[in-house]
């Protein structure tokens, strides 16, 4: 349960507008460290209500997912089937990701018990950079430290910063549900995967798509 709680904070941290003016999003490091701090704070603050699947949901959906680039993500999932897409299919695609992250990983919250989390060492990026990685911990008592490493992205146009991606233990969580999603948009098509994923989020499951 503590590897499927911080795959699916990391997986959501790893992916629209900011939602807290506080947060420097001009500077990655800040941003992130910022952010995923925030998140863990209300966890710890608010132990009696871990089991109320509808305060995980408010918590992914306030904290997390403003800071992630799901459009990015959702275009990098569609791959070559993007082509294949008109504008309206790619913005429901798109909003049906953006509500499979947080139905398929609200309820992994749950498992949260004060784990740790140890920041990295800040630092200063450089104003070319637009593609970068940042490291975190998480630690837990008798337990080996989880190394995450972050993803993120400047949009060149507003000079904001996202993350779209984490790796843990040598697992993207971009790629994963990449290899989960892509081949059912090239064998069933882009309306019955946006379909799916509809259902999948009414029910709020951690079950993959691909195991329906």
């Amino acid at each position: 349960m503590f590897k499927k709680f911080i795959f699916s904070l990391c997986f959501i941290l790893g992916f629209t507008s900011i939602a807290n003016a506080s947060i420097d999003t001009k500077d990655p490091y800040k941003m992130v460290t910022a952010v995923a701090e925030q998140t863990f704070t209300k966890l710890k603050n608010n132990q009696d209500k871990i089991n109320d699947i509808n305060f995980r949901k408010d918590l992914i959906n306030n904290e997390l997912l403003p800071y992630v680039d799901v459009k990015y993500a959702a275009y990098k999932v569609m791959g070559t089937n993007l082509k294949q897409t008109t504008e309206q299919q790619r913005e429901e695609f798109t909003k049906a990701f953006s509500q499979y992250i947080v139905a398929t990983y609200a309820d992994a919250l749950g498992s949260y018990k004060n784990q740790e989390l140890v920041p990295p060492q800040y630092k200063k990026v450089a104003d070319n950079e637009s593609l970068i990685s940042v490291k975190f911990l998480i630690r837990e008592a008798n337990k080996p430290d989880l190394e995450l490493v972050f993803k993120l992205r400047k949009n060149t146009k507003t000079n904001e910063w996202k993350a779209f991606d984490m790796i843990a233990e040598n697992i993207s969580m971009l790629d994963a549900k990449t290899s989960e999603l892509s081949p059912l948009i090239k064998s069933k098509g882009i309306d019955s995967v946006i379909a799916l994923l509809q259902e999948h989020n009414k029910k709020l499951s951690s079950q993959s798509v691909v195991n329906k």
